[in-house]
């Protein structure tokens, strides 16, 4: 028996081990999380860590002798759920839970008034085996669906029993979850591998149920999970729809900018989505000073080159919102050009943040497929931009997007700028509407999924839209 000697803010701890271990699962089996979300393939280079105080990747170091390893400091993401909080428990509520790919969202709600009471929000530690869901795809495939559940379900319990306890709350009769379809197979335990090759079909995509206990979760009676659409569009999706609402003469548009960019169209005769393949840019993956919405993290970036960073201190890196920002102005100074051609590789945001000519090839293709997966939408409903009321932005930065700068670098339509309406966190929302609704919930329009993979127009628009 061996022992790893983990110190992090200060405080020490020893966790035993046998054998020849990965570090990096090691860490995440016992709750630390050291971001890897390159998947462990040791190429983001964001998972360094000291080790008996040689800087090390956690993802490609095995021990198997007494060491010591010290870590960052405990990352704190600064979330906007978008709901109000009342504060005020009456006799009858629920929880509400939003599994998202980087944050946890929880809900205490009131039925009787339909109001939430309090929400909490941790950061999603299955960060610890990849920043996007195909890196825990490929994760559950090769050594299957446990420890993703283990670590879910472990921080689920220290957030109900953390709301719990604030108002003396001793069990609640029902929890209601969405999720992306990955995030709801992995939190019910489910291989979600079929998801990770075609024909991309899942477990399950219907409502499921089941008992708290099951999940070890002893505070609550039942668990009910709504329903999804397809492997790419899950019930985080449907969610956000019941909370937009149907239109009676018009359509909307819900976009939900996480690690995977979901897209729906809808009016009341019927619901047209897709995913696009964005990849994880905007939860700073694949961005060499990317990062979350952290302290330290660059938010802001204006014309005069002044940079707002959470927390208020020395910038460390650069969040979606930021990077948006520090693109466009880019593009306005010619320091990139239409191409995305960096005169001057690595561009200074602010201090030591930069950006690489890599980074925003990165930011490109992100953009790039996800204007061209909402245009294909309306070309394949034959509507024009005219006929669309809103574009609902739901996903945690939604709340702090520049809008004229995401337009101006093309990631939304300049027609639809006007029309823009940040939702922040349209799946909890749409949750809590759900249990509030319960029984008497609207129906949803049938809904089709489109697969632009193989679709011309899709990889016309997408090479068009890859310029500034």
């Amino acid at each position: 028996m061996s022992v790893l000697t983990v110190i992090q803010q200060g405080k020490r701890e020893s966790v035993p081990f046998e054998g020849s271990v990965l570090l990096s699962d090691l860490l995440a089996e016992h709750g630390y999380y050291v971001p890897h979300p390159c998947g462990g393939r040791g190429t983001c280079k964001k998972c360094t860590v000291l080790l008996n105080g040689a800087p090390v990747l956690a993802c490609r170091t095995e021990v198997c002798n007494d060491c010591e390893v010290a870590l960052p400091q405990r990352e704190s993401i600064s979330t906007v759920t978008g709901g109000a909080e009342t504060g005020k428990l009456t006799e009858h509520s629920c929880l509400c839970l939003d599994i998202g790919t980087t944050t946890l969202a929880l809900s205490l709600v009131s039925l009787d008034d339909g109001a939430v009471v309090r929400t909490v929000t941790a950061p999603n530690p299955q960060r610890a085996f990849g920043a996007d869901v195909i890196s825990r795809i490929d994760h559950c495939r090769k050594n299957g669906v446990t420890d993703l559940q283990t670590v879910l379900l472990t921080e689920l319990r220290r957030l109900v029993s953390s709301l719990c306890a604030s108002f003396d709350l001793a069990r609640v009769e029902t929890m209601y979850v969405a999720g992306n379809t990955t995030m709801l197979h992995l939190f019910f335990g489910v291989d979600c591998s079929s998801l990770g090759v075609a024909p991309y079909t899942p477990a399950f995509l219907g409502e499921r149920t089941c008992d708290g206990a099951s999940l070890g979760c002893s505070q609550v009676d039942r668990v009910i999970a709504l329903s999804g659409i397809s492997a790419f569009v899950g019930a985080d999706i449907v969610a956000g729809i019941r909370y937009v609402g149907i239109p009676e003469e018009s359509y909307r548009i819900l976009l939900d900018l996480g690690t995977n960019a979901e897209i729906a169209l809808f009016d009341k005769n019927g619901i047209l989505c897709t995913a696009a393949a964005a990849g994880p840019c905007f939860e700073g993956a694949n961005i060499s000073c990317g990062m979350s919405a952290s302290e330290g993290a660059i938010c802001a970036v204006s014309p005069d080159g002044s940079v707002s960073v959470i927390g208020d201190c020395a910038p460390k890196g650069v969040c979606a919102t930021g990077l948006i920002d520090a693109i466009a102005e880019g593009v306005r100074r010619e320091e990139i050009d239409e191409t995305g051609y960096l005169e001057d590789d690595p561009m200074t945001v602010a201090g030591d943040v930069a950006l690489t000519g890599k980074d925003v090839r990165e930011f490109q293709l992100a953009k790039s497929a996800i204007r061209a997966a909402m245009e294909c939408l309306l070309k394949r409903r034959g509507i024009t931009f005219d006929q669309v009321e809103g574009l609902y932005v739901a996903g945690g930065f939604s709340a702090g997007l520049n809008v004229k700068n995401a337009a101006y670098v093309g990631l939304i339509p300049e027609e639809l700028a006007g029309k823009f309406k940040g939702i922040n966190n349209a799946s909890l929302l749409g949750t809590v509407r759900y249990a509030c609704d319960r029984g008497a919930a609207f129906p949803l329009p049938p809904a089709e999924y489109a697969d632009l993979s193989a679709d011309p127009t899709f990889s016309n628009l997408f090479m068009e839209y890859m310029m500034f």
